[in-house]
C-alpha cells in the first residue's frame, strides 16, 4: 500500500489560476488551454454550457441565467469558463462533450461587466457599448447626464451576432451607485431601470441569440440584491418564471472532491490502489471500535475514502460547517487552502507518511497556513497558539512530545477545523467517537490514546464542551485556563495548608480505636503526646539520608509516652508534585464554590466539567500523596529495646474515596500492633498480665501509664483497657482495695442475700428467700447474732417469719471460705388509718401491721416520734386540726411517718387528696395478660407519671417449637419506670432468640403517682370510677 507521495503527483503551483476576474476575459489575458486543463465540469457548469449554446443557436428561450452560490462558490469561474468557450470554438467539444455540435455557430461575442469596477463613468450600458465599439452611436445615453437605455436602444445595441453578457459582482456596484446623484435620484435607480429594460428587451426576437449570465451574492450584499430582485420582477413581473437558477458547485454531492482533484493533481492512482487504502482504513476503524475507542461506522469510512481519495471524507463534512463564514470564498478559498496544505506536505516529507490528506494535516506552524486559517475565524487565534500549534510550545505539542506521539496535535487540529464556523446556530466541535473515527489510519498506534487525550483536555485553555458532549474551541478561556490562573497565584505555604486540610480530612479518626489524633506537617514543638491518646503524625519525606527525619527520631527518644505516637512519611522527593496537586485541588474547589455562589445550574456543561475535573484532581492529589507517604513508623519492642519500625504503606483508594484510618488500622493489624479482640477475653487479659500488670497489685493509673510508655503493648480501642479492668473487677477475677487492684485477691467470706415479700401488707408476716454466698449452711436467731449451734434454715426459698429482727450466719461446711459476719434482716412495719364520723365529731382509727406495736401520734403538727401520745384506742380529732401525724414502732423498728390530712368542710368518707403523692396497691396485684395489654398499660401509666414497685415480669415463649417460661422479680423497695421495664423485656426477647411468639405479662404490687390528681387523671383515661377502688388499696 503506497503513500500519497508515491500515488499522487501534485500540479506545480507557480501562480494562482483561481484569482481571476471576468475583465481578464475581455482583455484576453487568460490562457484558455491552461485554464481549461484544470477545470472540472460540475453538473451546474454542464447545464450552464448546454443552455448557453442552445441560446446562441436560437434554440432556447432561456435568456437569463442566475448563478446562485455564496462568495467564492464558483460563479466567476463558471462565467470565465463559459466566456472562453464562447470566444474559442476549438475547445467546445473537448469541454462540453463529444456529442456537442457547433452547427456553424463560430465565435460568440463576449461582453462583461464586473461590479468591482465602480468608477465606470458611463454606467453599465456605456461599458457594454465600449466593448461593442458603439460608444459614438450611443453617447447620448451618458453625455449631458446618465440616462437609462430603453428596450429599443438595448435592442439596437445588442442585435446581430450571438452575444454573451456576463454581469458579475453587481451588488457592490449598486451599493456604490446609491451614493452618486443623477438628476433627482441616484445612479442605482437609473441602473435598475436600465437593467429592467435590458431584461425586457431580451423578450424581443431581435435578441433571441443573446444570453445574460448574472451572479447573485444575496448572502453578502443584502441591499444590492433587493435592487436586483426588483429588476428581475420587472422582467414580466416574476423573475422565477424567466431566470434559470444554476448552482455552480452542488452542496449535496462530491463535486468538491472532483474539483480539488482536477485543480491540484496531475496524477492519481487507479481504483484498485484506492480500494486497498480504503480497506486498510476500514480495518483500523474496526480495531478502534473493538477497543471501545469509537462507534464510528467503518463501512461509512470505507465508502467515503473511495469517493474522496486522496482526501479524507471528513474534509467535506467539516468544510460544510464553515464555508458560509462571512468573507470565506467557498470553493475558491478551499482550493487555496488545500493547495497550501499539499505543497507543505510534499515539501516537508509528510506526504511520504500519509495515505490520505486529512483535516489535521494543516501545518499551523507554517506562517502562510496559520494566517489563512486564522482569517477564517480570527477570534480563535489565541486558541491556536496556546492549545494547537506554537513551534512545540502549545498544549497539544507538549503532550505529543511527552508521550512520543503526534496524534494529540492531530486531535487539536480536528477540533479546530470543526470549530471554524462563524455563523448563527452553526454546529461546532466533535464528540469523542467522531474524533477517533477521523483520527485512525493504517500504522497508527492509538492504544494509549485515552490517557494522552484526557491529559490534553485537562491542559487546553480554550476547549469547551456543549450540552451534547461535543468538544470545540472558543475564544473564551475555559475552566482549565481559570484553574491555571488561580494555581499561579498560590504560594507554597497555601499549598501546604491545603495538603494539611486534605489529609487531615482523609486520616481523621472516626472509629477512634487505632488512633485518636492526627497532625499533618506540624512543627516539632507542636507534637505533644498524651497518655490517653495515640497520635498519627504525617511528616514530609526525608530525602537526605533515608529513613525517618532525625528530628522525629530525637523526639521519640526523649518522650515518656513511647507507645503513643506513629509517623507516616517517606524517603522520595515527591513534594513538588504533591504541592502542585494541592494548588490544583484548592483552585478547583474555589472555582466550584464561585459557580455555586453565582447559581450556575448543576446541569450546565461548565459546572459538570468542573465537578468532573474536581474528581480527577482529587484522584491525582491522592496519587501524589500515595507516592509521598509510603512508610508507616510505629513503636515496637525488640529484645527489650524500644524502637520505631517501619511498614510499607500503600494507599488503596477507589475513585475519590479514601479512608486513611482504616488503612492504618489494616497495616498495624497485619503487623500485630493493633488488635480488635474482645477485651473481656482471656487472650487480652493474659497479654495485660504479661506486659502491664506485672506486680501483685497496681493502681489503675499505673497500668494506663505503662500502656502509654511500653511499645510491647498492643494498640486497641481507647476504652479496651478500662473495659478489661472493669470486667475483671465485676467478675471477681481481680479485687480492688482503695486505689490498688490485686490480681490475686483473698477468698471471699461467707454471707447471705435475703429477698423478702409480704403477701399481706397489713400484716407483718414475710416470706424470705435466703441465698447463701460462699457457704451452704445458714443459722439464725431472733434479735441476736446466731452461733454455729443455732437453729438452721431448712427452707431457703420460702421461710416465713413475723419477727421484726432476724440474724443469719452463713457457714461453708467444706471449709474453703472463712465464716463472715452475721447478716441482720429487718422486717417492715406499716401503718394505716381510717377516719369516720361520730355524731358531730370526727374519729380516727390507727392500726399497725405488726401486733403489739406502739403507735405514737400528734394533732398539732409536731413530730410524733419525739412528742407523740401513745395510741390506745380510736380518738376524737380536736377541732381545727389540719393534720394528724402518726408513726408505729416495735422493737426499735419504725414505720414511715404517716401524715393524715383532715378535711372539716366535707363529711368523711373515702376521699382522694389531689395535692399529695398517692400509692395504689390493688388487691391481688395489678396485672396484664399479653404483649398488647402490657405495652398499653405501661404507656398509659407512664403518661401519668407512674413508678412501679415489686414488679414481676412473666415470659412465655417457644424455642424450636417447645414452650418455655421465665420470670424476673424486682424487690419491693426498687422503683422502676416504663423504660427500665421495657429494657428488661427487650433484653429477654433478644437473648432467648425465641421463635415468633414471645409473650410478656406483668404483675405490679405498688404503683406510685406524684399526686392524687395524676391518679384521678389515670382513672379517667382508664374509664374507671372511684367506686371501683377500695379504700385500703389507696395509701396517701
Amino acid at each position: 500500500m503506497n503513500t500519497l507521495k508515491i500515488n499522487c503527483v501534485p500540479r506545480k503551483f507557480e501562480h494562482d489560476t483561481d484569482v481571476q476576474d471576468i475583465i481578464d476575459l475581455i482583455e484576453n489575458s487568460i490562457d484558455p488551454a491552461l485554464f481549461l486543463e484544470t477545470n472540472y465540469k460540475t453538473q451546474g457548469m454542464d447545464v450552464l454550457f448546454k443552455t448557453a449554446f442552445e441560446r446562441f443557436k436560437k434554440k432556447s428561450q432561456q435568456k437569463l441565467i442566475k448563478l446562485t452560490q455564496s462568495m467564492g462558490g464558483g460563479k466567476t469561474h463558471n462565467m470565465i469558463s463559459l466566456g472562453l468557450l464562447a470566444k474559442h470554438p476549438e475547445y467546445r467539444k473537448q469541454i462540453i462533450g463529444v456529442d456537442y455540435s457547433d452547427d456553424g455557430l463560430g465565435e460568440v461575442q463576449v461582453l462583461a461587466f464586473s461590479g468591482r469596477d465602480s468608477n465606470t463613468k458611463n454606467g453599465i450600458w456605456g461599458e457594454l457599448a465600449r466593448q461593442l465599439g458603439k460608444e459614438t452611436e450611443f453617447k447620448s445615453l451618458w453625455e449631458g447626464g446618465l440616462r437609462a437605455p430603453g428596450p429599443s436602444e438595448w435592442i439596437n445595441m445588442l442585435k446581430g451576432k450571438p452575444k454573451l453578457i456576463l454581469l458579475d459582482e453587481l451588488p457592490p456596484y449598486l451599493e456604490n451607485a446609491k451614493t452618486i446623484a443623477v438628476g433627482s435620484g441616484d445612479l442605482s435607480i437609473v441602473t435598475t431601470t436600465a437593467l429592467a429594460n435590458l431584461f425586457n428587451a431580451l423578450n424581443r426576437a431581435d435578441l433571441d441569440n443573446v444570453l445574460i449570465v448574472i451572479s447573485d451574492l444575496k448572502a453578502t450584499y443584502q441591499s444590492g440584491t433587493r435592487l436586483l430582485q426588483s429588476s428581475f420582477s420587472n422582467l414580466e413581473g416574476e423573475v422565477k418564471r424567466f431566470a434559470l437558477d444554476i448552482q455552480p458547485v452542488s452542496s449535496t454531492s462530491d463535486e468538491i472532491y472532483d474539483i480539488l482533484r482536477k485543480k491540484l493533481f496531475n496524477q492519481l492512482p487507479g481504483k484498485e490502489e484506492i480500494n486497498e487504502i480504503a480497506v486498510a482504513y476500514k480495518a483500523k476503524a474496526e480495531e478502534a471500535k473493538n477497543l471501545n475507542f469509537t462507534n464510528y461506522n467503518p463501512d461509512k469510512l470505507f465508502t467515503g475514502i473511495k469517493e474522496a481519495y486522496p482526501f479524507h471524507p471528513a474534509i467535506r463534512v467539516l468544510y460544510e460547517r464553515f464555508k458560509e463564514n462571512q468573507g470565506f470564498q467557498q470553493t475558491r478559498d478551499l482550493i487555496r487552502l488545500m493547495r497550501m496544505v499539499i505543497k507543505d506536505m510534499w515539501e516537508s516529507g509528510v506526504a511520504g507518511k500519509r495515505f490520505l490528506i486529512n483535516p489535521y494535516d494543516l501545518n499551523l506552524n507554517n506562517p502562510a497556513i496559520n494566517t489563512f486559517v486564522e482569517q477564517i475565524k480570527p477570534p480563535l487565534g489565541p486558541a491556536i497558539s496556546n492549545d494547537v500549534a506554537n513551534e512545540g510550545r502549545s498544549s497539544a505539542e507538549v503532550i505529543d512530545s511527552q508521550y512520543k506521539i503526534e496524534f494529540i496535535s492531530q486531535v487539536a487540529k480536528l477540533l479546530l477545523v470543526s470549530s471554524l464556523a462563524n455563523v448563527p446556530n452553526a454546529l461546532l466541535g466533535l464528540n469523542k467517537n467522531e474524533l477517533v473515527g477521523y483520527l485512525v489510519e493504517p500504522g497508527k498506534d492509538i492504544t494509549n490514546y485515552r490517557n494522552a487525550f484526557e491529559e490534553f483536555i485537562s491542559q487546553a485553555w480554550y476547549i469547551h464542551t456543549d450540552k451534547d458532549g461535543r468538544l470545540h474551541f472558543q475564544n473564551v478561556r475555559n475552566l482549565i485556563a481559570e484553574l491555571n490562573s488561580l494555581i499561579g497565584g498560590y504560594d507554597e505555604e497555601s499549598a501546604r495548608l491545603e495538603i494539611r486540610k486534605f489529609l487531615e480530612e482523609r486520616f481523621k479518626p472516626v472509629s477512634n480505636d487505632c488512633y485518636q489524633k492526627v497532625l499533618v506537617f506540624p512543627a516539632i514543638d507542636q507534637i505533644i503526646l498524651e497518655q490517653e491518646k495515640i497520635l498519627l503524625v504525617l511528616f514530609e519525606p526525608n530525602t537526605t539520608g533515608g529513613g525517618l527525619n532525625p528530628d522525629l527520631l530525637r523526639l521519640y527518644s526523649d518522650t515518656q509516652y513511647k507507645n503513643r505516637i506513629m509517623f507516616l512519611s517517606g524517603d522520595r522527593n515527591t513534594m513538588d508534585n504533591l504541592l502542585r496537586r494541592a494548588k490544583e485541588y484548592k483552585a478547583i474547589q474555589r472555582i466550584i464554590a464561585n459557580m455555586r455562589s453565582e447559581r450556575v445550574p448543576e446541569n450546565n456543561p461548565q459546572f459538570e466539567m468542573a465537578v468532573d475535573r474536581e474528581i480527577k484532581i482529587g484522584q491525582q492529589f491522592l496519587s501524589a500523596a500515595r507516592e509521598t507517604f509510603v512508610k508507616l513508623y510505629y513503636p515496637f519492642q525488640f529484645k527489650g529495646q524500644d524502637k520505631l519500625v517501619d511498614a510499607e504503606f500503600l494507599m488503596d483508594f477507589k475513585g475519590n474515596n479514601y479512608n486513611g484510618e482504616e488503612q492504618v488500622k489494616k497495616v498495624l493489624t497485619e503487623r500485630q500492633k493493633f488488635t480488635a479482640e474482645d477485651p473481656k477475653g482471656n487472650s487480652f487479659k493474659d497479654k495485660c498480665l504479661q506486659r502491664l500488670f506485672t506486680l501483685d497489685e497496681m493502681r489503675k493509673v499505673d497500668l494506663k501509664s505503662r500502656a502509654a510508655s511500653n511499645p510491647a503493648w498492643q494498640w486497641h480501642h481507647s476504652k479496651a483497657l478500662d473495659e478489661l479492668i472493669d470486667y475483671c473487677l465485676r467478675a471477681g477475677i481481680w479485687f480492688q482495695i482503695g486505689d490498688y487492684i490485686q490480681k490475686n485477691p483473698p477468698k471471699e467470706e461467707t454471707t447471705v442475700t435475703v429477698q423478702a415479700t409480704w403477701p399481706d401488707r397489713n400484716k407483718s408476716e414475710a416470706i424470705l428467700k435466703i441465698l447463701p454466698k460462699f457457704g451452704d449452711v445458714v443459722h439464725y436467731e431472733f434479735e441476736q447474732e446466731p452461733k454455729t449451734t443455732s437453729d438452721k434454715i431448712t427452707d431457703f426459698n420460702s421461710w416465713k417469719t413475723d419477727e421484726m429482727i432476724v440474724y443469719f450466719l452463713c457457714v461453708d461446711s467444706k471449709g474453703q471460705h472463712e465464716t463472715g459476719k452475721s447478716y441482720k434482716w429487718v422486717n417492715k412495719l406499716n401503718l394505716r388509718y381510717s377516719i369516720y364520723d361520730a355524731g358531730d365529731e370526727k374519729k380516727i382509727k390507727l392500726e399497725a401491721s405488726a401486733p403489739n406495736s406502739k403507735i405514737l401520734f400528734t394533732t398539732d403538727g409536731s413530730d410524733p416520734k419525739e412528742h407523740g401520745a401513745v395510741y390506745a384506742a380510736d380518738f376524737i380529732i380536736p377541732k381545727e386540726t389540719r393534720f394528724v401525724l402518726a408513726i408505729a414502732e416495735k422493737k426499735g423498728i419504725y414505720s414511715e411517718k404517716l401524715e393524715i390530712p383532715i378535711n372539716w368542710s366535707k363529711s368523711t368518707g373515702f376521699k382522694i387528696d389531689k395535692d399529695i403523692a398517692l400509692t395504689y396497691e390493688k388487691q391481688g396485684m395489678y396485672k396484664t395478660n399479653n404483649n398488647k395489654s402490657t405495652y398499653e398499660e405501661l404507656d398509659l401509666l407512664n403518661k401519668h407519671g407512674g413508678t412501679f414497685f415489686e414488679v414481676y415480669l412473666n415470659f412465655t415463649f417457644k424455642i424450636k417449637a417447645k414452650e418455655y417460661w421465665s420470670t424476673i422479680n424486682f424487690g419491693p423497695d426498687l422503683a422502676l419506670d416504663k423504660d427500665q421495664i421495657l429494657a428488661q423485656i427487650d433484653f429477654m426477647r433478644s437473648s432467648m432468640k425465641a421463635d415468633e411468639v414471645f409473650e410478656t405479662s406483668l404483675q405490679i404490687v405498688s404503683i406510685k403517682f406524684q399526686s392524687g390528681q395524676k391518679f384521678l387523671d389515670w382513672m379517667i383515661d382508664k374509664k374507671m370510677q372511684l367506686s371501683n377502688v377500695k379504700q385500703q388499696e389507696i395509701i396517701q
